[in-house]
C-alpha cells in the first residue's frame, strides 16, 4: 500500500501542527514583547518631554519671552548623542508664531495639556506636549522617537531569527519524532499484511518504551495468537467431526451390505440399497460442508502450499473428462497453455476444476458441448453451451444449496460454494458470465493481488 501524502499522514499533520504551533507562540511572545517595549518607551518619551516642557515653563515663569527663546535657541545647538531630535514652538494667544523650529502648530491641544504621538509633514514622527504659559503664550514641546523604533527594528529582527530557528529545529524534532513513530506503526501494518498474505505465525515486535504503540503491538500479537487458536481448534473440530460422524455412517452401510447378503427379498434389497446411496450422499455432503468450512478457515494462510504445474493437472483432467464426453455424446474442448505454474494445493486445485467440469457436463444434453481453457495468470474458463444462468441467479449459485430449478437430481448444491472457497484461499476470484448460450466461469487473480 503506498504511503499517504503529508497532509494525509497522521504524522505529517502531527509535525505540521507542532510547527504552526511554535510559530504563532513565537508570534504571540513577539507581539507581547513588543507592546511592552513600546508602551516602556512612551513612558519614558513622555518623561523627557515633560522635564523639558517643565524647565522652559520655569524660564519663561522667572525670565519671560526673551529669557524663553535664548534658551530654546541653546537647546537647538546642542547636538545629541543618542540622534534623537527635538522641536518647540512658541506662540502667543492668537497662534502667530514667536520662537521654536515648528512651521505651525500640530494639531495637539494645549489648553488640556495633551500629549501623544504627531505625524510631522516630512513624515517624521514626535511625541509632544502642549501647555498654556500664561494668558498671552501658548508652547508645544516634542521629540523625536528613533531609539524606540530603531529598538522595535531590532526587536522584529530578532524574534524574526528565533522563530525562524525554532520552525527549523520544530521541523527536524518533528520529522525525527515522526518517523521513528510511523516506523513502529508500519511494523504492526507489516505484520498484518504477513498475515492476510498467508503468514499466520507473523507477529509484530513490541519493543522499545512502554507506551500506546507498545501497547498495540501486544494487542495486536495477542489477537493473531487467538486468530491462530481459533484456526486450529476449527480444524482440529472438523477432523474430529467428520471422523466421529464418518464411522458410525460406514459401519451402518457395512451392517446394511451384510444384511443384503443374507436376503432374497427383492422389495428388501431395493429399500436397503436405497438405503445405501442415501448414506453414500450423507458422507459426500459432510465431506463437502467439512471441505468448505475448512477452505474458507484457511484464506489467505499460504502454509501448506506449493508452486504446481497447473497445466498438468488441466491435461490429466482434459483427458479423465474427455473419455467420459465420448460415452454421454457430449463434445469436450480442452486449450491448455504450457508451463502454467502456480503457488497453490494441487488437490485444491485440481477439485476445483473438477467442480466446475462436472457442473458444465451436468447441465449439457447429449450434442452439447463443454470447453476447458488455461492460460497464464493464471486463468482459468469452463465454458459450456447448456440453458446457461439467469443474472439475478449468478450470485446465488456459489451460496450453499442452492440448486436452480430444472438440476439434475443428485446433488446437494455445493460444489460450486466449494469451488468459490478453494479460489478465494487461493486468492482468486470465480464468477459466471454469459456465454450465449450456456455459461461461461471464470477463474483469474483478484483485482489488486
Amino acid at each position: 500500500m503506498p504511503r499517504p501524502g503529508l497532509f494525509r499522514s497522521v504524522f505529517g499533520r502531527v509535525t505540521l501542527s507542532a510547527l504552526l504551533v511554535s510559530l504563532l507562540s513565537t508570534l504571540a511572545l513577539y507581539l507581547v514583547v513588543r507592546q511592552i517595549v513600546d508602551n516602556d518607551g512612551r513612558a519614558m518619551l513622555a518623561r523627557e518631554v515633560d522635564t523639558d516642557l517643565a524647565g522652559l515653563a520655569d524660564i519663561y515663569v522667572s525670565g519671560g519671552h526673551s529669557e524663553l527663546q535664548a534658551r530654546m535657541a541653546d537647546r537647538f545647538t546642542v547636538h545629541r548623542q543618542d540622534g534623537e531630535l527635538v522641536w518647540y514652538l512658541l506662540t502667543d494667544a492668537n497662534g502667530r508664531r514667536i520662537a521654536g523650529n515648528l512651521d505651525r502648530w500640530p494639531a495637539i491641544a494645549p489648553e488640556v495639556s495633551e500629549s501623544r504621538f504627531v505625524a510631522l509633514p516630512g513624515g517624521e514622527r514626535m511625541f509632544a506636549r502642549a501647555t498654556r504659559l500664561g494668558p498671552e503664550a501658548r508652547l508645544v514641546v516634542g521629540h523625536s522617537d528613533h531609539r524606540g523604533r530603531a529598538l522595535q527594528a531590532r526587536l522584529a529582527m530578532a524574534f524574526a531569527t528565533a522563530g525562524a530557528l525554532i520552525a527549523m529545529f520544530s521541523l527536524l524534532a518533528g520529522h525525527f519524532a515522526a518517523r521513528r513513530l510511523r516506523e513502529r506503526v508500519e511494523a504492526v501494518n507489516a505484520t498484518f499484511a504477513a498475515v492476510r498474505a498467508g503468514h499466520i505465525e507473523a507477529r509484530a515486535l513490541a519493543v522499545g518504551d512502554s507506551d500506546e504503540l507498545t501497547e498495540l503491538a501486544i494487542n495486536t500479537n495477542a489477537m493473531l495468537d487467538q486468530v491462530e487458536r481459533l484456526i486450529q481448534a476449527q480444524r482440529i473440530v472438523s477432523d474430529q467431526t467428520a471422523h466421529e460422524i464418518r464411522t458410525p455412517l460406514m459401519h451402518l452401510d457395512t451392517r446394511i451390505l451384510k444384511a443384503m447378503e443374507v436376503t432374497q427379498d427383492e422389495t428388501l434389497l431395493r429399500t436397503l440399497d436405497q438405503s445405501r446411496a442415501e448414506i453414500r450422499g450423507v458422507v459426500r455432503l459432510l465431506d463437502s460442508l467439512l471441505d468448505i468450512a475448512g477452505t474458507q478457515a484457511m484464506r489467505g494462510d499460504l502454509r501448506g502450499l506449493a508452486e504446481i504445474s497447473l497445466s498438468d493437472i488441466a491435461e490429466n483432467l482434459a483427458d479423465l473428462y474427455g473419455a467420459s464426453a465420448e460415452e454421454l455424446g457430449i463434445g469436450f474442448h480442452a486449450r491448455i497453455a504450457p508451463g502454467v505454474l502456480f503457488r497453490a494445493d494441487p488437490m485444491q486445485m485440481m477439485r476445483l476444476l473438477s467442480n466446475l467440469l462436472d457442473n458444465g457436463f451436468k447441465y449439457v444434453p447429449s450434442g452439447g458441448n463443454v470447453s476447458l481453457e488455461l492460460s497464464a495468470g493464471p486463468r482459468i474458463v469452463v465454458q459450456d453451451d447448456g440453458p446457461g444462468i439467469p443474472p439475478a441467479d449468478r450470485r446465488r449459485i456459489f451460496e450453499r444449496y442452492v440448486r436452480l430449478e430444472g438440476a439434475p437430481d443428485g446433488g446437494h448444491g455445493l460444489g460450486l460454494s466449494l469451488a468459490l472457497a478453494i479460489a478465494e484461499r487461493h486468492e482468486l476470484s470465480l464468477h459466471v458470465e454469459d456465454a450465449a448460450p450456456g455459461a461461461r466461469f471464470v477463474v483469474q487473480p483478484e483485482e489488486g493481488s
